[in-house]
This record gives C-alpha cells, structure tokens and sequence, in this order.
C-alpha cells in the first residue's frame, strides 16, 4: 500500500512538472510570436488554457496529500488529540463527498456536452472536461490515505523530491 501512495504521489508530481513545463514554454513562445512576429495561434491558447486548467485541478489532488491547501485549523489545533481526530475524519468525509458530487456532475456535463468540438482545435470538449471526475478521483484517493493515517502508519509525501535529486547528485559524485 505504501508503495501505491508513494508510487501515485510521484506520477502526479511528474505529470504537474511536465503540465507546468508545457504551459511556461507554450506561454513564452506564445509571447514571442505574438509580440515579436506578430502571429497568434488561437488553438495554442486555448490548449494552454486547458493545460493551466489542469494544473489547477491535479495540482489541488496533490495538495491535499501534501496538506498544501487552505485551512483554518485554529479551533481544531486546540483540541485534545482524540476530538482533533474526529475532525479530521470528518473533514476528509466532507472531502470525499463533495468529490462524489463533482464527478457524478462533470460525467452529466461530459454526457451533455462531451461531443461538441471546442471552437479553436475542434477536439471534443469530452477530453478537457475529463481531466475532472479523473482528478476528483485522485482527490478521493487522498482523502482517504488521509483517513487511514489517523489509525495506522501512512508514508507521509515526499514534497518536491529534493532527496531523491541529492541522492541522485551523491550517487553520480557530486554530493556535498
């Protein structure tokens, strides 16, 4: 199970870099063309509108796992430690829930409207909007790995992989 954890911890890690990569690349040249030649692709933006879009959501999954989100935990923090956890479930409860919501709303949205050609690349709606009941999944999947790990010992995330680039730079004799 730690491995599995650990394992969707990276693949979502990986794919937010390599998103995050495409939409700052696609932004610059995007920039250049348009200031500097004078050329617009409307399919580049809308593409790096949906690649922004997606950052946004899988990002939001990975920072529930890596407790990276908004929270006002003023009350809770106070509390004893069997009420905090209790608060805590039920946060991730809440979590789940409204997760549940979302994907049983984007599939009706996809349903609807998964068909129609977006206007600028004419791909079908259906592939953008996916990226929502996938990330809500991943979303529900952390909630709870958050669950569990009020009662048994979860790996806590690795944020960043700085570690692994050290153990990477020590291993190839670059090390401090």
């Amino acid at each position: 199970m730690k491995k599995l954890i650990l394992g969707i911890d990276r693949f979502l890690s990986v794919v937010g870099i390599a998103l995050t990569a495409i939409l700052a690349t696609g932004v610059i040249i995007s920039v250049i063309l348009r200031y500097v030649f004078s050329i617009a692709f409307v399919q580049s933006e809308e593409l790096l509108t949906m690649v922004f879009v997606a950052t946004t959501f899988f990002g939001a999954a990975l920072g529930l796992r890596e407790s990276e989100h908004i929270a006002v935990s003023n009350f809770v923090s106070a509390m004893p430690a069997k009420p905090r956890k209790v608060f805590a479930v039920i946060g991730q409860v809440v979590i789940i829930v409204v997760s549940l919501v979302m994907i049983y709303y984007s599939y009706r949205m996809i349903m609807k409207v998964g068909k129609v050609p977006s206007p600028a690349t004419g791909i079908p709606r259906g592939y953008y909007y996916a990226m929502i009941p996938i990330s809500f999944l991943f979303t529900i999947f952390y909630a709870v790995v958050n669950i569990l790990k009020e009662f048994i010992d979860i790996p806590e995330p690795v944020k960043g992989y700085k570690d692994d680039y050290e153990l990477d730079l020590a291993n190839a004799g670059g090390g401090e």
